[in-house]
């Protein structure tokens, strides 16, 4: 039995949510009525088209479990560590518009104007579409470092952030917000009070836990997918399913560690680079994943060298 929530388990779990989140957003990108013109029938029964909402799921439910169980770790939040935060979250978003510049100066000059400063201030993703996750998940991490910074006991921070994302789920419901915003806004505070019960949680049984949560998705997905107890349960199956089985991988590893940079880079990639084979899904899906890859860890490799080279200059 392997320990519940091993540090490279969770990072090889990421690298798979995001490979499902890059392939579901090339699957979406399709009109509706499409089937045998993009893409053959049979893959309608695989419910492309919700393997983000599943990803993101996992990621949510990580993040919560993660950031609580670092913070509980700490003494004090000092600036610094806002510091490493903050620019674990906005580097790759630099990055990203970087190369979605270069990008469009390419492929598609003409789409570069004014607007693009628009839109890197309201942390959008070109062209116009809204960037929900992000701006999702720096609210969290920013609740979560303030409510850390309060003397407060971890059970009043588990109620204020459950609360929180209980009553952003009604809101943007009512608000006519897409599904996305809010069908999987629980998994983050799941993630929370796992990390809060973690001896209890550790000594469940894993095989009754996936056993008893897969049926109940079969379940769920016989009535509908996209939900909030389906996302609820894939994330728990997912988590005890890794003490079943090693994933462990080091292409994995190295997607769910930097998953940030592959969540910004597969847009410029999938909208604009590898459009010359859209007719195809197929090919189209594979190749944003491998030109995904590929532009992510040029990217990273470039940031590690300007880092680098930085750190000598002050050194000197």
């Amino acid at each position: 039995m392997r320990k519940l929530l091993d540090i490279r388990d969770t990072y090889s779990l990421r690298g798979i949510a995001m490979l499902m989140i890059i392939i579901s957003h090339t699957f979406n990108g399709y009109p509706v009525g499409s089937t045998d013109v993009y893409y053959p029938l049979w893959m309608n029964w695989l419910h492309m088209e919700l393997w983000g909402g599943m990803g993101v799921a996992v990621f949510l439910f990580l993040s919560g479990y993660g950031l609580f169980t670092t913070l509980s770790l700490k003494k004090r939040i000092d600036r610094r560590y806002f510091f490493l935060k903050g620019r674990r979250l906005f580097e790759p978003y630099i990055i990203y518009w970087i190369v979605e510049i270069i990008v469009l100066a390419i492929f598609s000059r003409e789409e570069i104007s004014m607007n693009l400063f628009t839109e890197i201030v309201t942390f959008s993703i070109h062209p116009d579409v809204e960037n929900w996750f992000f701006k999702v998940i720096v609210v969290l991490y920013v609740i979560m470092l303030l409510l850390f910074t309060i003397r407060l006991h971890n059970i009043v921070r588990i109620t204020i952030i459950s609360a929180l994302s209980i009553a952003s789920l009604f809101i943007m419901k009512e608000l006519g917000f897409g599904q996305w915003w809010w069908n999987n806004i629980l998994c983050f505070p799941l993630g929370v009070l796992f990390a809060y019960k973690y001896q209890f949680f550790s000594g469940l049984p894993s095989h009754i836990i996936c056993l008893s949560s897969g049926v109940l998705l079969l379940a769920v997905y016989n009535i509908h997918m996209n939900t909030i107890i389906f996302h609820l349960l894939f994330a728990v199956f997912c988590i005890y399913t890794l003490r079943l089985v090693n994933i462990q991988n080091r292409v994995l590893y190295f997607i769910g560690i930097n998953s940030f940079i592959f969540y910004f880079i597969e847009c410029p990639v999938m909208d604009t680079i590898m459009m010359f084979v859209y007719s195809h899904f197929p090919i189209y899906s594979c190749l944003s994943v491998l030109g995904t890859f590929f532009l992510s860890f040029l990217c990273i490799q470039c940031s590690k060298q300007i880092t680098s080279q930085g750190i000598g200059r002050i050194h000197k």
